[in-house]
């Protein structure tokens, strides 16, 4: 069956405070219930929620079984990204049934792209987490000597993330085209972007609209299930 982007009738409110904004749309990646459904980007029927979390662009936090997936796209230098962080932090403490997934999608120039490739290279020193949150709060504009000290002061050994990064570049590199290649299928238009179940949200949300996509992702579940 060909899958189809659909907007449906969930809208999620975010915090203007924390976003500037009114409403984030949330579409589906669920089959057209009406003449009104447009159809999904190229290739998106490959690309449904489960095809998201596989491959080398998929960097698992949370609970690996979680029985609710939430994907995010991010760039380590991007505002909204940075406000989102510890409203997804505290899901995944909250809630011990989510999986996390990121995707680095580093398109706020070479500073982004150098954040992105040191967390990626913190995974072969088990200290991913530690760095990923570490560059998530560095202030401002992200430089080299902001990046080293922050992922440094995480527990990162440098001189061998940098001996790992370069030993397995073509592995990195394939992250970031895969990632950015998702990304382009889904048609996001930016950081953040989220893929939660069967929703997609091009923008930002809230701690809020976060559990409550999680909720009504895991309702569809059971009740799929009892049907």
């Amino acid at each position: 069956m060909t899958s189809r982007l659909v907007t449906t009738l969930l809208t999620v409110t975010v915090s203007a405070a924390a976003f500037g904004a009114g409403a984030v749309a949330v579409q589906s990646f669920v089959a057209p219930t009406s003449a009104a459904a447009t159809a999904a980007p190229p290739l998106v029927a490959e690309l449904g929620p489960d095809a998201l979390t596989r491959g080398p662009s998929a960097m698992v936090v949370g609970n690996p079984q979680g029985d609710v997936t939430v994907i995010e796209f991010f760039d380590y230098q991007c505002p909204v990204c940075r406000k989102v962080h510890p409203f997804l932090e505290q899901l995944v403490a909250e809630d011990k049934n989510v999986r996390v997934i990121h995707k680095h999608w580093p398109v706020f120039g070479a500073p982004s792209i150098h954040a992105a490739r040191i967390a990626l290279a913190a995974r072969w020193q088990d200290r991913y987490e530690q760095v990923h949150h570490a560059l998530m709060n560095i202030p401002g504009r992200l430089d080299e000597e902001k990046i080293g000290k922050a992922a440094s002061e995480a527990g990162l050994d440098l001189a061998r993330a940098e001996r790992d990064l370069k030993e397995r570049d073509a592995q990195v590199d394939q992250a970031f085209k895969q990632a950015s290649a998702q990304a382009a299928m889904l048609k996001l238009q930016g950081t953040p972007g989220f893929v939660i179940g069967s929703y997609l949200i091009p923008g930002g949300l809230d701690l809020k609209a976060m559990k409550e996509i999680v909720a009504d992702v895991r309702a569809r579940k059971r009740d799929d299930k009892q049907g």
